[in-house]
């Protein structure tokens, strides 16, 4: 596949492969730019109707526009291959960056993954697969969501769904797990997971097999972030535990919510790191040399430029003293 050219895209080289499909690098040639393809694991005709329902998800999510997502381009068939034309994401995913250790990073990145979600949702578009390797992080610390309509094209192409690892199990609501209707509280459930993994490097629940991680998720408690974080604060792990709460009522109702109360936590963060970190302008005035000050023109001389004028009077004084006397006493 590497070095050949599907339809006006030279495929550059291989950049990852997953259940849903393979991602390659490849040369816009007609406008010039970098672009993934993302070769689903189709083999058969498609009916009309799944023609016409992949065209509708592929506008949709195409229609998401944000800096923080990942953009769509298009949905292209090539003879039997269907492919996603995307945006291509310079970085690493969010796993080589776990665990995000500085609070502050921790709170921006969560904030801004917050903040697409909320434009997805806006939309009408949930995610489904939220993962911590749906997260990209570029060299400077810019964050992109990958994977918005991609769970749609899922359904739509009825790709059959195979066992994933136990890990991955880990991030699934227990609505999606009992296999009900689901909404946006689903997403918001995996982010907790998302932002419980990035905070810690570990999961919240535990299972050495998918069958396993699905029985915790849904029955057994999280095991608590302060045992892998004692010094995060109060209010984010408050944020991540709601967010992980297994009825979908006890959890934020919308991911506005929640990134409310994100950004209340970076602004108090801020104003307490204000105070206990003094700018390097107000450090204070290393000792020097002690002042005397008086309230006429000698004020601010120091004592090295003073005392020989303080002996120089001491003399005159003495010098006057003796002299009196001696006109008093001949």
């Amino acid at each position: 596949m590497v070095g050949s050219t599907i339809s006006h895209y030279k495929i550059l080289e291989k950049i990852g492969e997953g259940t849903t499909g393979t991602v390659y690098r490849a040369q816009d040639t007609k406008r010039d730019r970098l672009v993934a393809l993302k070769f689903l694991p189709i083999r058969h005709t498609l009916s009309e109707s799944d023609k016409q329902r992949l065209k509708q998800d592929a506008t949709a999510a195409a229609l998401l526009d944000n800096p923080y997502i990942c953009s769509f381009y298009s949905l292209k068939a090539e003879k039997d291959d269907y492919f996603i034309v995307m945006e291509f994401v310079e970085g690493k995913s969010l796993r080589h960056s776990m665990p995000v250790m500085n609070n502050q990073v921790a709170i921006n990145f969560a904030i801004v993954i917050c903040a697409a979600f909320q434009e997805a949702h806006a939309k009408g578009i949930l995610h489904r697969n939220v993962r911590c390797d749906s997260i990209m992080v570029s060299p400077k610390r810019r964050i992109k969501v990958l994977g918005f309509g991609q769970a749609n094209l899922k359904d739509a192409l009825k790709l059959q769904r195979t066992p994933g690892s136990a890990e991955d199990a880990a991030y699934v609501s227990p609505e999606q797990i009992q296999g009900v209707a689901l909404d946006r509280r689903s997403d918001i459930f995996s982010l907790g997971v998302l932002f419980y993994h990035m905070l810690s490097d570990q999961i919240p629940f535990r299972g050495d097999h998918e069958a396993a991680m699905f029985y915790s998720v849904q029955n057994e408690k999280p095991v608590p972030l302060r045992q892998y974080r004692p010094d995060l604060s109060p209010g984010f792990v408050s944020i991540v535990e709601r967010a992980l709460e297994k009825n979908p009522e006890d959890r934020y109702q919308t991911v506005d919510e929640m990134l409310a109360e994100l950004r209340h936590l970076k602004r108090a963060s801020f104003s307490i790191s204000k105070v206990f970190n003094r700018p390097s302008g107000e450090t204070k005035r290393p000792m020097t040399k002690p002042f005397i000050r008086f309230q006429g023109k000698t004020a601010g001389i120091p004592w090295g430029k003073m005392l020989p004028m303080l002996v120089g009077v001491l003399v005159l004084i003495l010098v006057a003293i003796f002299v009196i006397r001696a006109l008093i006493n001949p």
